[in-house]
């Protein structure tokens, strides 16, 4: 049986006690989206992204860089979960480099990036390649930027990433899509399908 959601805010009430200091606040916290975190991690890792970290490792890790933060200031649920994605993020590319064998983009196939920018190619070196052109775009477009990590790292979906946002679904969606065509360009891959 599940246990009822929190209450709209309870997530940033729990950011902002921990960030005071609050003592148990961030044991709390991690209790509370530890479910959705795990959730997000293994939609991710269901679609075989050529690695073998796994979901409770990836949100173990967060809870141990949660920890080193000492008390960071996140100042609502957004930059709560911008942070959790990037984490994920740099937890598989870290685990890449140091496990990969193959030289860099051997035996790779262009292939194009699908709607839900589910990764066709989800090789270690095409996920490092992904991460360097994230940080490309995030340069001159750190929205977009986020939302793909959100969506790609975090495995949420264009709604979910809207609301974490705080942009509307049809924003999302346009950004989306541009972020798609020019990843795709900047990995020289397949152009998108046009919907």
């Amino acid at each position: 049986m599940n246990e009822p959601a929190p209450p709209p805010g309870h997530l940033t009430q729990l950011l902002q006690r921990w960030h005071a200091g609050e003592s148990g606040s961030l044991d709390q916290l991690v209790s509370d989206v530890y479910p959705e975190l795990h959730a997000m991690a293994s939609r991710y890792m269901r679609g075989g992204r050529g690695s073998t970290v796994q979901a409770t490792m990836l949100v173990h890790d967060l809870y141990l860089r949660l920890l080193k933060q000492e008390r960071a200031n996140f100042p609502n649920r957004r930059a709560f979960f911008g942070f959790a994605s990037g984490v994920m993020r740099h937890i598989l590319i870290d685990h890449i480099r140091s496990a990969r064998a193959e030289k860099r983009g051997a035996g790779r196939q262009r292939v194009p990036l699908t709607e839900d920018l589910q990764l066709v190619d989800a090789s270690p070196a095409f996920l490092l390649d992904l991460d360097a052109a994230l940080d490309e775009l995030a340069a001159f477009d750190p929205r977009k930027a986020e939302l793909v990590q959100l969506c790609v790292f975090l495995g949420c979906g264009r709604s979910e990433a809207a609301e974490l946002l705080d942009i509307s679904l049809a924003t999302a969606k346009r950004d989306f899509r541009l972020a798609r065509v020019w990843l795709s360009q900047r990995l020289r891959l397949e152009p998108p399908v046009e919907e």
